[in-house]
């Protein structure tokens, strides 16, 4: 499989990204309307053959580049699993227009565009596998796999702010990428910008200084947050956030610089309306889930049938408290995230009803 090299692909992004932010600026655009991965990036970079394919997400701070090198299929890139041959493509790309083609969704109060993919092996775009094609955006969509079809469990699910896909040709010349891409993508992000969507955004942004909405959508996922154990963590954020929350890693969230990391995590999780913590192996949320159970945070505690990283913790629930309940799983963590969310929600309503009962001076509130 040829393509570019490392350089060559971090290069396009750079540059692509600094052309971006010259143009927001020009424009006089307020930041906080448009989507955050515009000011700190981390990018997922990989090819199939002659096609780069680029993931955008948003990061704490700052811009960095994963670089997955040659792959079999898009998707690889998209969802960041195992990579693969692909069986199929959902979509052919295109290579007679003079342009970028945009694929726009919606990821905005109460609206989400999730997209299914079905088969063993998808890819989405035939891209690196039939030639030239013209350049690709991808914009607020949720990607999820499920091989059985849209009745059946989910293996793998993605939040894609912004994916990049363009063939060398194109990227070997950014001038030219630019001038491709520049309407189409401009004229987007200002949608974007005039829009409810750049609301939503606003109000996103302001998150760390509105607790009260935070404790109606907002969640905190804990577990291993580092090597193959953070993927899965990401997917299940990502899992929620397609259901409405404003699910977030804990070291994805602002560092406040007189606080200890112990009072980030209790402070956070004091603010959601609960929490999902993964217990395969021992980590740091062993000492969380002691500190959490303390402050009465609703927490669902997922693990391996049979497994988890230690009996210290996972038994509260048999008798003592009604606020944490043990979730175990076969294989994925997706084979219960529903149950999760139907569990936490009752035990948020029950809270609501018996709250407002016992402070006569409460309105009703969610």
């Amino acid at each position: 499989m040829i393509g570019p090299s490392h350089d060559f692909a971090r290069n396009v992004v750079e540059s692509f990204l600094d052309r971006l932010r010259e143009w927001v600026s020009d424009q006089k655009l307020n930041t906080a309307r448009l989507p955050p991965w515009l000011m700190a990036a981390r990018v997922r970079i990989g090819w199939v053959n002659d096609s780069l394919i680029c993931a955008f997400e948003d990061a704490p701070k700052g811009d960095s580049c994963e670089i997955r090198g040659p792959v079999g299929a898009d998707t690889v890139v998209l969802l960041n699993i195992d990579d693969f041959s692909p069986s199929a493509a959902s979509l052919r790309a295109r290579n007679d227009v003079e342009g970028l083609i945009v694929i726009s969704g919606t990821y905005e109060e109460n609206k989400r565009t999730i997209l299914n993919l079905v088969g063993q092996s998808p890819a989405f775009f035939n891209c690196g596998l039939a030639g030239y094609h013209s350049p690709v955006a991808l914009f607020n969509v949720f990607m999820q796999h499920r091989p059985g079809g849209a009745t059946n469990p989910v293996v793998a699910v993605r939040y894609i702010p912004f994916a990049l896909y363009v063939n060398v040709r194109d990227a070997a010349d950014q001038d030219r990428l630019w001038r491709l891409c520049k309407e189409q993508l401009t004229a987007t992000l200002l949608d974007v910008h005039n829009s409810n969507t750049g609301t939503f955004y606003e109000r996103l942004q302001s998150r760390a200084t509105t607790f009260a909405l935070n404790k109606i959508s907002g969640v905190v996922v804990l577990g291993k947050d580092t090597g193959k154990e953070l993927q899965e963590l990401i997917q299940v954020r990502d899992y929620l956030r397609g259901k409405g929350y404003e699910a977030e890693l804990i070291k994805d969230i602002a560092d406040i610089p007189m606080m200890s990391n112990e009072e980030k995590v209790r402070l956070w999780a004091l603010v959601s309306r609960f929490v999902v913590m993964v217990d395969r192996v021992p980590a740091g949320h062993i000492a969380e889930y002691m500190m959490l159970k303390e402050q009465r945070t609703i927490m669902a505690l997922l693990r391996p049938s049979g497994t988890g990283s230690t009996f210290m913790i996972g038994d509260a629930h048999m008798v003592d408290l009604n606020f944490v309940q043990l979730f175990e799983f076969d294989s994925t963590p997706f084979n219960v995230l529903e149950n999760v969310v139907s569990w936490a929600e009752s035990i948020a309503k029950k809270r609501i009803d018996s709250y407002d009962k016992a402070y006569p001076w409460r309105d009703h509130r969610s």
